[in-house]
């Protein structure tokens, strides 16, 4: 009888370990069919064995890189509740089959929900529940409640999102530093909700990580009259995010129906967020149901290293552009606005085309800076008296407003501040064909010279009362061709 090594004995013994215990291949995936035609006795994987209900689709629990696919052009009733979680490499796609999206009628219920998982790509579908005032919870929900809990990949597409009582997509975190990561919005319209077009929350500003929101409509989002208590009826609203850019996006005809009467909704803007930018983007006809907000664009409170630039802001009933740090709100830094244009922003209740203001909790703002912008003011119809530039505040420090092209008509003013230190303004060019107005502090100026010699501001040799085109006021001129 041949002895066998002891040596050959542990190589044996590791082998039938690693035979035993070693990771299963993944499993065979698979693509499943709903029709309005199928039948939910059947198998459900070809289109000729198509599953018929929404409820059937609940009632399975998909493997990563399963597809789940809806006939398009199709009606379907109920709410999508997906059981299961994909990965970056093998995400579950829910979708449409054809050239048309497939339209899930969810009626008081949320039309899709996710809940604690990751690894999803929903798109091409339309999304309509039963009405802003009827519904009772958001369109596309995804949520997480676990702690600890960090989940990686989503993907929302050409999706169409109306008619529910909250936000039209909604992702947030409930627990802690648990959150999504690499999150991809795309092409998507949140409109005729009630509270947001597109929102996110967490309770911590880190929760979220590496977002990006691309060419989508946020429309007809009115506010709830019902809650008084915080904002509603905003287009774009992320909060909790590190690391997101917003692009390409259009915000418009929000608002109307906020009933909080210490602030307001606005198109896009973001809080409680760092390097968040919001960049090439249109946000116009918003408004608010108080006299706060309504505006275009924002940075608020908590926000950290973050930049409004290249954006194109009219006719808001709130600033175009805004600088806030709420009350109780974490530090505030670093935040910019620049190279942005406003044309006829503040249409209510004398707000200013770029505003600030600040509670000074947590330092105030810190190191802010509005450059480059171009803001064309005329009288609203409601007789109110907007600024240019309208700083209603102290609770900040080290703020610097620098060639900005300011013109405004009919006596309106170009800067009204209540605070006169930790502000630095330097070679901007106002321009007002009527009669030059600066109020510093109570004190209104009608002329560069004397304002000048009392402030000390403005003292470079190249800030200007001529035209705004002038090249020495360093007119964005690309940016102006988004007015015409």
């Amino acid at each position: 009888m041949r002895k066998i090594s002891y040596s050959a004995i542990i190589i044996l013994a590791a082998i039938l370990l690693y035979t035993r215990f070693r990771a299963a291949p993944p499993g065979p995936v698979a693509t499943y069919y709903i029709s309005a035609q199928g039948d939910d006795k059947l198998a459900g994987t070809s289109a000729s064995t198509a599953w018929r209900t929404i409820e059937r689709v609940n009632e399975a629990t998909f493997q990563p890189g399963d597809r789940v696919l809806f006939e398009g052009g199709q009606f379907f009733l109920g709410s999508i509740i997906l059981q299961g979680a994909g990965t970056a490499a093998q995400p579950i796609v829910v979708s449409s089959y054809g050239s048309k999206p497939a339209t899930i009628s969810s009626g008081l219920a949320e039309g899709f929900s996710s809940h604690n998982a990751a690894g999803i790509e929903l798109r091409r579908l339309k999304f309509v529940g039963a009405g802003r005032l009827t519904n009772t919870t958001a369109g596309v929900n995804f949520y997480l409640d676990t702690p600890d809990s960090h989940l990686n990949y989503l993907r929302l597409d050409s999706l169409d999102v109306s008619g529910y009582r909250s936000a039209g997509i909604s992702i947030s975190s409930q627990k802690g530093l648990s959150g999504y990561a690499d999150v991809r919005i795309t092409s998507c319209q949140a409109h005729a909700n009630g509270e947001a077009g597109i929102a996110s929350y967490s309770e911590n500003p880190a929760a979220h990580h590496q977002w990006y929101i691309n060419n989508c409509q946020a429309f007809d989002n009115s506010g709830r009259r019902d809650i008084t208590t915080t904002h509603t009826g905003n287009g774009i609203v992320l909060e909790g995010v590190d690391g997101v850019l917003i692009e390409c996006c259009q915000a418009y005809h929000n608002g109307w129906l906020n009933a909080n009467p210490s602030g307001g909704p606005v198109g896009i803007w973001g809080y409680c967020c760092n390097n968040l930018t919001i960049q090439n983007c249109e946000s116009h006809h918003n408004s608010s149901g108080t006299s706060h907000d309504g505006g275009g664009f924002d940075l608020d409170g908590g926000c950290t290293n973050s930049v409004l630039q290249y954006n194109y802001s009219h006719d808001n009933g709130g600033p175009g552009y805004l600088l806030t740090q709420y009350r109780n709100a974490p530090p505030m830094h670093d935040v910019t606005i620049r190279y942005n244009v406003s044309k006829d922003d503040a249409r209510r209740d004398s707000q200013g085309a770029l505003q600030l203001w600040s509670s000074g909790d947590h330092g105030g703002i810190q190191r802010a800076t509005i450059h480059n912008n171009t803001v064309l003011l005329s009288p609203p119809a409601d007789g109110s008296s907007p600024k240019a530039i309208l700083i209603a505040s102290c609770g900040f420090s080290d703020l610097t407003i620098h060639d900005n092209v300011l013109q405004a008509t009919n006596g309106l003013q170009m800067l009204s501040t209540l605070c006169t230190s930790n502000l630095h303004l330097r070679d901007n060019c106002y321009s007002n064909p009527d009669q030059l107005a600066l109020n510093w502090n109570g004190t209104t100026y009608t002329n560069l010279v004397s304002w000048r010699a009392a402030t000390k501001q403005e003292m470079s040799t190249t800030s200007s009362t001529t035209s705004p085109n002038s090249r020495q006021c360093g007119a964005p001129t690309t940016m102006l061709r988004l007015m015409k």
